[in-house]
C-alpha cells in the first residue's frame, strides 16, 4: 500500500472512531508516523481526504448496483448479497453516514457528489425492480410506486447505522443481517407467489 492510500486508509479508521471534527491532519500522519509535511504533499486539506475517501465509497457503492438479477436463481443468489454487501460497505465508511448531513451542508462539493450518487442509486433500484417483474418475482403494479418503495428502502438502509448507534448497539453482523431483512419487509408486499417462494428460501439464507 503506498503513501497516499495508507492516508485514507488511517483516516478512514480515526473518523470511524473519533469523528470528522476530533481528528486533524495532524492526528492522522502522527498515527501513520510520517510528518505532516508528507501527508500535504498527498493532500492539501482534511477537506480533500475527506472527498477522496467519499470518492471511493460512490465507486464501491457504484460496483454493488452491477450485480445482476435477470432470473428467479440470481435472486435467490445475488439480492443477498447486494444488500449485504452495501451495509458492509456502510460499516467501512459509517463516519460519512453518521456525519452526512453535517458534511454535505459544510461542503457544496460533497453535497453535488451526494445527489449523483443518490441519482445513480435511484437508476440502479429502477432497473432492479423492473428485472423482478419481468421475471415475475414483483407484481407489475409496483412499478408505479417504484420511488415511494426506494423512498421507504433509503430510510431503512441509509440510516440504520444512526440508529444503531443512538441506540447503543455495535453495529456487528447481527446488526447488518438484521438491517437486511427490515429492508427486505419493503418489497415483501409487492411480491407474487412465486417471488414469496424465493423470498422464504433468500430469508434462510441470512
Amino acid at each position: 500500500m503506498n503513501t497516499k492510500d495508507k492516508i485514507i486508509s488511517t483516516a478512514i479508521k480515526l473518523f470511524n472512531l473519533h469523528g470528522t471534527k476530533s481528528i486533524s491532519t495532524n492526528h492522522i500522519s502522527k498515527e501513520m508516523g510520517i510528518s505532516p509535511g508528507n501527508l500535504y504533499y498527498h493532500f492539501r486539506s482534511k477537506n480533500d481526504i475527506i472527498r477522496t475517501i467519499a470518492n471511493k465509497f460512490s465507486s464501491e457503492i457504484g460496483y454493488v448496483l452491477q450485480i445482476q438479477l435477470n432470473t428467479i436463481s440470481d435472486f435467490s443468489n445475488n439480492l443477498t448479497s447486494l444488500f449485504n454487501r452495501f451495509f458492509k460497505i456502510q460499516q467501512s465508511y459509517q463516519f460519512l453516514f453518521l456525519e452526512g448531513v453535517h458534511l454535505t451542508k459544510q461542503d457544496p462539493i460533497l453535497l453535488n457528489n451526494y445527489t449523483k450518487l443518490r441519482g445513480l442509486i435511484k437508476k440502479g433500484y429502477h432497473e432492479l425492480l423492473s428485472n423482478l417483474v419481468k421475471i415475475k418475482i414483483m407484481k407489475k403494479q409496483s412499478l408505479h410506486i417504484i420511488d415511494d418503495l426506494l423512498d421507504a428502502q433509503w430510510i431503512i438502509m441509509w440510516y440504520w447505522i444512526n440508529h444503531t448507534v443512538l441506540d447503543r448497539i455495535t453495529y456487528d453482523d447481527f446488526q447488518i443481517k438484521k438491517g437486511i431483512k427490515l429492508s427486505f419487509s419493503i418489497i415483501k408486499p409487492q411480491l407474487t407467489s412465486v417471488g414469496k417462494i424465493a423470498f422464504d428460501k433468500t430469508l434462510q439464507t441470512l
